[in-house]
């Protein structure tokens, strides 16, 4: 089995799984980006946890200054998942370690070619 993996907690993760598995890490699997903040807005002091919910929300509305866009997020989500089933055919099974929500858009994009699972 083949363990796909980026940032620094998520290959912590896939060891947790299994130390004796092989990994590897790229950055096509590395979660989306934040767009920056807003200059209007910048001038509001609020909790980074809230900014974080504000610039998502804008992000899924189209607003990716500085960042990836929710539609290129979404064709590197389709790059993924066809590696991911490239491995799956090769090895027979893989694991890709990751979160947030890149995660989401790569499972959207394995069920759509007919993959089955959360």
């Amino acid at each position: 089995m083949t363990m796909l993996a980026f940032l620094k907690r998520s290959i912590e993760s896939a060891m947790l799984l299994n130390t004796n598995l092989k990994f590897t890490s790229d950055p096509l699997f590395r979660e989306t980006e934040l767009p920056s903040s807003l200059p209007k807005l910048g001038v509001l002091k609020l909790n980074p946890s809230i900014w974080t919910v504000i610039l998502r929300c804008l992000w899924f509305m189209g607003y990716s200054s500085d960042c990836e866009s929710i539609s290129d997020a979404r064709i590197r989500a389709k790059k993924a998942a066809e590696i991911l089933v490239g491995y799956a055919r090769e090895h027979k099974n893989v694991v890709l370690v990751g979160h947030g929500f890149f995660n989401m858009f790569v499972a959207k994009e394995l069920q759509k070619m007919g993959m089955i699972g959360k």
